[in-house]
Formats: C-alpha cells, sequence, structure tokens
C-alpha cells in the first residue's frame, strides 16, 4: 500500500520484545538481554529510516526483526520449568503478548515458537497445580486418620468417683499397716546384720580342747622348760 510505513508490519508487536526480555531476564541473572535490546535497536532505526517505496530494503529488516523474535522465543522456551513462575510473574502482559504472536503474527516460525512457549507454560502450570493437589490430599488424608470418629467428642467424660469417709478410712488403715510392716522387715533386716565377735580362746582353754596325747605332750614340753630354766638359775647362783 503507497505511503504505509515499512514498521506496519511489526508495529502491534512491539511490546512483546520488552516483555518476553523481561521474562527471560526473571528467569535468571545470568540471562541478561542488554545486547540483544542494543542490536534490535539499530535494526529499529534503520528500517524507520527506510523510505516507504523500498519495500525490499523493508522486508529484509523485518526479516532481521524476525530473526529476534524467534531467538527471545527460543530462549524463553528453554526456561527451566522451576523458573517458570517467575517469567510469568513477570508482567501480567506477558501472556497475552505471546498469544498475539501465536495467533496473528504473519511468520509461521513465530507462530509455532509462540504455540510451544505457551505449551510448555500451560504444562508446568497443571504439573504444579496436580503436585499441590496431591500434598493436599496427603495431608487431608491423615487429618481425617488422626481425627476422632463423629460423635466421639460429643460423649460427655465421666465424672471422677468420690470416695465416701468409709472408703478413705479403710485406705488410712491399709497404709498404717504397710507402713508398719515396712519398719518390722528393716528392723528384722538390721538384727540379721548385728554380729556378735566372741573373745579370743585363753591357753587354757585351747588346752581342753586338745586331743589328750597332744594335751601330755604339751604339758611334757611345759614341764622340760621349767626344769632347764631352774638349773640355769641354780648354776648361775653358784658363780656367785
Amino acid at each position: 500500500m503507497a505511503g504505509q510505513s515499512p514498521l506496519s508490519r511489526w508495529k502491534p508487536f512491539f511490546a512483546a520484545f520488552g516483555l518476553v526480555d523481561a521474562a527471560i531476564e526473571a528467569a535468571g541473572p545470568a540471562l541478561r538481554r542488554d545486547e540483544i535490546r542494543s542490536a534490535r535497536g539499530e535494526v529499529v532505526e534503520l528500517l524507520c529510516g527506510v523510505p516507504a517505496g523500498d519495500a525490499r530494503k523493508a522486508e529484509e529488516l523485518c526479516v532481521a526483526l524476525d530473526g529476534f523474535m524467534a531467538e527471545s522465543l527460543l530462549t524463553l522456551k528453554e526456561v527451566p520449568a522451576e523458573a517458570v513462575p517467575r517469567v510469568l510473574a513477570s508482567s501480567a502482559d506477558l501472556p497475552k503478548a505471546v498469544g498475539a504472536l501465536r495467533l496473528h503474527h504473519q511468520s509461521a516460525r513465530i507462530r509455532e515458537l509462540a504455540r510451544d512457549v505457551t505449551r510448555g507454560w500451560t504444562a508446568t502450570v497443571e504439573g504444579d497445580v496436580a503436585r499441590a493437589k496431591e500434598r493436599f490430599d496427603a495431608v487431608r488424608g491423615v487429618n481425617n486418620n488422626k481425627a476422632a470418629p463423629e460423635g466421639a467428642s460429643r460423649r460427655p467424660l465421666p465424672e471422677a468417683k468420690r470416695e465416701s469417709p468409709e472408703e478413705k478410712e479403710r485406705m488410712e488403715a491399709t497404709k498404717r499397716k504397710l507402713r508398719e510392716g515396712y519398719r518390722e522387715a528393716e528392723d528384722a533386716k538390721r538384727q540379721r546384720t548385728i554380729q556378735v565377735i566372741a573373745a579370743p580362746k585363753t591357753v587354757e582353754q585351747r588346752r581342753r580342747e586338745m586331743h589328750p596325747i597332744l594335751r601330755e605332750r604339751s604339758r611334757a614340753r611345759c614341764g622340760s622348760s621349767t626344769a632347764v630354766v631352774r638349773r640355769s638359775l641354780v648354776s648361775s647362783f653358784n658363780r656367785i
């Protein structure tokens, strides 16, 4: 169409570039897009400078922009599943922008890549929901197993039985008998442990208990020793 800007083909999709770049950077700090932005900006400037009648030059630059978008969608597609929540949280307009590329862009390759990205997001979200539901069901099942049967909590607790004065008296008497029994057992134990130490036997007592023959020999030895002592004393006196 005469007088139509060469940017008309990309005008509805320019916002998608910034949204996709922000989503990729949200997936990880290493995925910086500064160089891509700079190179893409140069292409846009060249496209803006193309005369309206130079359709061939404009198409070449639009194809270059298609290449930038394809690279962006491929990078977004390769984002790990655990980073998808951060990607989707980067902007509420991101799904709408990628959906517009999937439905309305002239490049079949870009439409296909946009479709793959949205499918990956859907699978990740559905998987997260399924796992969350499984965890919820598991926790609920555990709680149900621990819960008391219906009506059990409504059943009144039995009242504590109160003791009558007679029962208290019998209990006290039983306690006294037990204490007395313990004391008697302790006294008997102490008496059994007392040992009476007898005085040592004298020589005369041991002699009485000796056999008669041994007793006679002992007396003979004592008599002989006495005679020797007497002779020694007499000899000593005679010398004096």
